[in-house]
């Protein structure tokens, strides 16, 4: 995409400054086009593609939020800035955390404006670029030996209909390895459904199974539908499984031996041809040998086994994958994608990671947010002791008891800063010294409501 293909429209109901940007931006050699008022520059939105709306926020009719929501509702794809005075301030920066992509203040520079959009169009190259460079297929990223046996068994599994048994650390990538399978397979238009054995009860896992009948049980005001049933033709992932009440685990062989079932409180027998995949964390040898999980069980579902390899075990495939959660994060985050010197690289790599690909991929997010430099240097690490650089092993250790910590920590500075501002969003991401996208970002990722500021 070049400059002459990416579209802005502006929204301004004064004559002169509308005319005023729309001549500065064009000497950018931006696509530009213009509208009167929020009415008409809605009928354009809708009759022509733009990918960046600039509107003032008080205009007679419909005014800018009026049109930023039905943008953000009908063409969620379109960026969108807000023009706004000093009082309504407050106004564009709550519109920024319903998905506004930036507002800028009058008076402001043409200089300043070209500088927003400028950033918008830069993201949207990056975004374009991501698209087209990490497609389903490579989202197993990696090109160490183990990794490409698991693409090879990928490929190969995908064409059965037998059951697997992904076995792995967790953060490792079992459910991708599962949905890569099932995208690869002829069941990949149908559903593919995942559940945790180990995150819900006995009885509420099996209704989420099975379904139940509308009486079933004290609470049943209506007819389940379970995963069994939905995923007729597709594939369900049986997550930890090895977290799965004994009892559950007899229902199970059952279905899995006939591919019928009956719901809760149901008398209809229920035929589903799903695909099962199963996935855990610990050891089921182990825990046969323990009595804990069905030895019968167990060769039921491991015809295929995958094992997932810890990321310590694929250190050269860690450039390829901060590369990736780089592009990947920056784009959630609208921000430009750093750059990374070659010494935090190596620092990366000599790192064990025993949280593996999910520890990597929060610390980088976690860097994203916080560190709004286009390069990362070694400052990277002030919060932790990463020991000696030159060190193969070096046992700095950003996860476990102390990643919990930090997000306590960086949890707490939030509310702080806006318990001290009074909930404004701006000041108090001045405060912390990041951009108010990145707050509104963990403000959902830590659930802080109004009520605790």
């Amino acid at each position: 995409m070049n400059k002459l293909e990416y579209k802005i429209l502006i929204v301004e109901d004064n004559d002169s400054m509308r005319n005023g940007i729309v001549s500065a931006i064009r000497k950018k050699n931006y696509s530009v086009d213009s509208s009167s008022n929020g009415k008409l520059g809605w009928e354009k939105i809708q009759k022509q593609n733009y990918n960046l709306v600039i509107t003032d926020i008080k205009m007679p009719g419909m005014n800018g939020l009026d049109l930023f929501r039905n943008i953000k509702q009908k063409y969620p794809s379109i960026d969108v800035i807000l023009i706004t005075a000093y009082a309504t301030v407050d106004i564009a920066v709550d519109a920024m955390k319903l998905g506004a992509d930036d507002f800028i203040t009058k008076p402001f520079s043409i200089s300043e404006l070209r500088e927003k959009i400028r950033l918008c169009f830069e993201r949207k190259i990056s975004q374009q670029e991501l698209s087209e460079s990490f497609t389903t297929d490579n989202d197993l990223i990696g090109e160490t030996e183990c990794i490409n046996k698991i693409k090879l068994m990928i490929e190969k599994t995908a064409r059965t209909d037998s059951p697997v048994l992904i076995s792995g650390e967790s953060g490792t990538g079992k459910e991708l390895i599962a949905q890569l399978v099932h995208s690869n397979s002829k069941r990949k238009n149908n559903k593919f459904l995942a559940i945790n054995c180990g995150a819900i009860s006995e009885n509420l896992l099996e209704s989420e199974l099975f379904g139940h009948e509308k009486g079933s049980f004290t609470g049943a005001i209506k007819t389940h539908i379970g995963k069994f049933e939905q995923c007729n033709n597709g594939t369900l992932l049986l997550d930890e499984i090895g977290e799965m009440p004994l009892s559950l685990q007899v229902k199970l062989l059952r279905v899995l031996q006939s591919k019928t079932f009956h719901r809760v409180g149901g008398e209809k027998e229920i035929t589903s041809n799903f695909r099962l995949i199963a996935s855990t964390n610990r050891k089921l040898e182990d825990e046969v040998t323990k009595g804990t999980f069905r030895a019968d069980l167990y060769y039921r579902l491991n015809v295929i086994p995958i094992t997932a390899p810890p990321l310590r075990q694929r250190k050269e495939d860690i450039p390829l994958l901060v590369n990736y959660i780089l592009r990947k994060k920056s784009g959630d985050l609208k921000r430009n994608i750093p750059k990374i010197q070659a010494s935090v690289m190596r620092k990366l790599k000599s790192y064990s990671w025993p949280g593996n690909v999910r520890e990597l991929e929060n610390f980088l997010e976690r860097a994203l947010v916080f560190i709004e430099e286009d390069t990362f240097t070694d400052e990277l690490f002030n919060f932790a002791n990463i020991g000696n650089e030159s060190s193969e092993e070096s046992n700095w250790v950003p996860h476990g008891d102390l990643v919990i910590t930090l997000e306590k920590i960086e949890r707490e500075m939030i509310v702080n800063a806006l318990t001290e501002t009074r909930g404004v969003k701006q000041q108090a991401a001045n405060l912390l010294n990041i951009k108010p996208g990145a707050l509104y970002y963990k403000m959902e990722k830590y659930e802080i409501d109004e009520n605790e500021y």
